[in-house]
This record gives structure tokens, sequence and C-alpha cells, in this order.
């Protein structure tokens, strides 16, 4: 959801500054002429979600971005830590196949996966550090550095330059993107 909100964000930014690339091929032009009602909806939410009275600022991306972060990386060391049976802060192979015992088929892989792609070290133990490093992992691939990047992009959609993207902006912009169609 991120990645194809940011996506059309830089795409709204391209056509609000009269640079919206004509060549078909281009991916970021092709997302927003898809849907730019849905470009819309989801900016306007990131606006209410995280702005103040006076709109969406750089601090309320910087707080989105590490709120979507904190929460990939709180799963993923959550899912690992949940295989601690005897809380000692690491996980074995050994715990791994009690709790895959009780689980689906599907989940079984899944944990497998994770376990596996969270072990650096091959030794078929996570420690504490792996958990960790697994966890951090996971919250930037829920919003990397190219799609808070363009997130911070949006904020050329400001239309009145007082550093806060507004509603009302990112609808004038979708507005204008309609125009030139």
């Amino acid at each position: 959801m991120v990645r194809i909100m940011a996506a059309l964000a830089l795409m709204v930014l391209f056509a609000a500054n009269g640079a919206m690339a004509q060549d078909a091929k281009d991916p970021l032009a092709e997302a927003m002429e898809r849907n730019p009602a849905r470009f819309e909806a989801r900016m306007v939410d990131l606006v209410a979600g995280f702005g103040g009275p006076s709109g969406l600022t750089l601090q309320g991306i910087e707080e989105h971005v590490a709120l979507e972060r904190a929460g990939a990386r709180a799963a993923a060391m959550r899912r690992l830590l949940a295989l601690d049976l005897d809380a000692d802060g690491s996980v074995t192979q050994d715990e791994l196949a009690v709790a895959q015992r009780a689980a689906s088929a599907t989940t079984r892989g899944r944990m497998e996966r994770q376990f596996s792609g969270a072990d650096a070290d091959g030794d078929r133990r996570l420690s504490p550090g792996e958990i960790t490093a697994s966890g951090q992992a996971a919250g930037l691939a829920a919003l990397d550095d190219g799609e808070a990047a363009l997130l911070r992009a949006a904020l050329r959609l400001d239309g009145n330059g007082d550093g806060a993207l507004t509603a009302d902006e990112v609808r004038k912009a979708v507005a204008r993107l309609d125009q030139e169609a």
C-alpha cells in the first residue's frame, strides 16, 4: 500500500510541476493515470492521519515512516520471540520444531522460512541479535528508503508553500492531472 502511495505521490509531483512524462513506459506515470482517485484517497488519509491543523509536514511524514517501520519490525520480532519457549531470549531449532508441530502446513513453512532467514550465521539458533536484525530488515522492507523519499517529495504538492500539505492541495493536484489528460 505504501509503495503504491509513494509512487503515486511522485507522479502527482510531476503533474503538478508540469513535468509529467509523456513516455507510456514510465511506471510512475502509468500508475498515476491508472488510478488518480486511489492516489488522492491515500494521500488525503496520510494528511488526515499524520498532519496537524495546518496539514502534513515533513515531521508528520517522518512519523508515518517511523510508525510503519516500527510496526513491521515489532511484528517480525514478535513472531520469532513467540518461538522462544524457555524465555532465554534465543530460539533454537528444537523450539521451532515444537511450534511447527502445532501449526498448519502453511504456517510451518512460513515459520521455517522466517527462522532460516533470521539465522544469519547458520547455526540453527537465533540469537537476540539475529532476532533484532531480522526485525530491522522487516521494518525497512515495509517502507524502504526510496519509498520514504517519495513520501517526502510529496510535500512539493504544497501549493501555497507553507511547508504543510493539505487535503485540498492534494485534491487540486489530482484535478490538474485530470485537466491535463
